[in-house]
């Protein structure tokens, strides 16, 4: 894995260097360690940590490559047994999170949010008056 980044690593310098070459003196990599305040972490040998400032002090160039985490240091990904549990379903997680002490000091959204959240106008989110709610038809006919 570090030898994939030391390639890359290696390309990208001898690029810059061929552009260096070719404008001289307007972009020369200026290699820079200055000791943090907090952290001894780049007075380490093996850190492998480079950074560079270009000449003209305008472009700062840092490479950090990822870290090495040997296979013993690692946790497996904890998953529940088949056999002696069943697996949980979707209604089974939501009733779990939302019951209705957790619901109940929470107020809904208002008119606003909710006509926010559904691009859509304020007047959908209002109730029908009893002008309206009257006419409605209470036994609709039936389809053939």
């Amino acid at each position: 894995m570090a030898s994939g980044h030391l390639c890359k690593l290696h390309g990208f310098f001898t690029r810059l260097n061929k552009l260096r070459t070719l404008r001289c003196a307007q972009s020369c990599l200026v290699p820079v360690r200055q000791k943090s305040v907090g952290s001894n972490s780049l007075d380490d040998d093996n850190c492998g940590v480079d950074i560079g400032v270009t000449s003209d002090g305008k472009t700062i160039v840092c490479y950090h490559p990822a870290a090495d985490i040997p296979y013993e240091l690692t946790q497996p990904i904890q998953r529940p047994d088949p056999i002696s549990k069943a697996p949980e379903t979707h209604d089974q997680m939501l009733k779990a999170h939302l019951t209705k002490e957790v619901l109940k000091d929470k107020p809904g959204p208002t008119i606003e949010e909710l006509s926010k959240m559904f691009f859509t106008t304020k007047h959908r989110f209002y109730p029908f008056g009893q002008y309206h709610m009257r006419r409605i038809k209470k036994n609709p006919p039936k389809d053939r």
